[in-house]
């Protein structure tokens, strides 16, 4: 009895590990896909990450749940209320919401020392990730906006100024504030190295009335592959 139950345990280590090895392989994959899918409008740095981390947890959940269908459900529901009734800053925070809810379930339903080496295991993958700056955004990714007067023509106004400062630069919005007295462009910019961003503001100033100008680094990639 004592002998196919160790069996048992040692077939379901073995399959747990090769699931989330498989799992981060397939995450890493994705990940990369979808960065070079995305590398011409851009993407949120923390979403590669995200990417990353959820298949190893689903799928040791899957495996831990795998013939409880009322947990299954509980957890489900769980889910969805962390998702939907929690603010978080963006989508890594939610992945590692998620993680503590998994490792958590793992433990409770008896498998604490799975619990234990899927913790180690996911910190493991994350420190790679945070190591190998994985996804991260450079400083250079910049949200440019410009407020400029009703009565000017906006349009590619400041066209000769983005190819001369910027690497690439993306119109996001255009929209009227004030009560259509003022217009607020807003671009997604990547700026040269050699910009050196006061002349720049500067250079926009001129053409804008001296009226605000905002730079702001921004979470958000563009990559080229």
């Amino acid at each position: 009895m004592f002998d196919n139950l160790n069996t048992q345990l040692d077939n379901l280590v073995a399959v747990t590990l090769v699931v989330m090895v498989s799992a981060v392989l397939l995450g890493i994959i994705l990940a990369y896909f979808y960065m070079f899918i995305k590398r011409d409008e851009g993407f949120i740095s923390d979403f590669p990450w995200t990417m990353v981390m959820m298949p190893p947890v689903v799928a040791v959940l899957m495996i831990m749940l795998a013939n409880n269908l009322a947990a299954g459900i509980a957890v489900g529901g769980l889910f969805a209320l962390t998702r939907f009734r929690t603010n978080q800053r963006n989508t890594e925070d939610i992945a590692y919401v998620l993680l503590t809810v998994v490792i958590g379930v793992i433990a409770g339903t008896g498998y604490v020392a799975f619990a234990a080496v899927f913790t180690l295991f996911m910190m493991a993958i994350i420190l790679i990730l945070f190591s190998l700056k994985f996804g991260k955004t450079s400083d250079r990714n910049i949200a440019l906006r410009i407020i400029v007067p009703e009565s000017l023509n906006y349009e590619n106004l400041f066209d000769d100024l983005l190819k001369e400062y910027c690497l690439s630069a993306q119109l996001n919005r255009v929209r009227t504030i004030d009560f259509g007295t003022l217009f607020e462009i807003s671009y997604s910019v990547v700026i040269k190295k050699s910009t050196k961003q006061k002349q720049f503001i500067d250079k926009i100033r001129e053409r804008n009335g001296n009226l605000t100008v905002t730079m702001t680094v921004q979470r958000f990639n563009q990559v080229d592959f």
